[in-house]
């Protein structure tokens, strides 16, 4: 099931969501509606759970890992909102215990040069042919 579900979060959520970072106007609000219905569902997966595989840290909480990291840096860049915190709350919830776990709060990057990456990410792809 986890690979199931770290799948569809792959599919359906991250890639759109890495969409919306070279896309602008109806091309990327399909692609923010899109990433929010598949929170919608992830959302539906976590309720009454402190992480996706119950009361400590599983294999898809590290695949969707990513989205406490950097989903607000990502929305800055790409102009978008996809999480709200009252819409999804136990993600919002997930998210603060995932963040507060010692092994990932030592690693974490400032939030500045996240940013910085993710604009020279976006440039990068840019500057290269077509391949979104």
């Amino acid at each position: 099931m986890a690979r199931f579900w770290a799948k569809f979060a792959e599919e359906k959520f991250t890639k759109v969501t890495r969409k919306t970072l070279f896309l602008d106007g109806e091309k990327q609000e399909k692609e923010v509606m899109q990433a929010i219905d598949a929170l919608e569902i992830i959302e539906g997966e976590l309720k009454g759970k402190k992480f996706f595989g119950g009361d400590t840290i599983a294999y898809l909480d590290i695949v969707l890992g990513w989205i406490a990291v950097w989903i607000g840096e990502v929305e800055e860049v790409a102009g978008i909102k996809v999480f709200d915190p009252l819409k999804f709350p136990c993600l919002d919830t997930w998210m603060g215990c995932f963040l507060e776990l010692p092994f990932i709060k030592e690693g974490l990057p400032p939030r500045d040069d996240l940013v910085a990456y993710i604009h020279k990410f976006c440039q990068l792809v840019l500057a290269l042919p077509a391949q979104i």
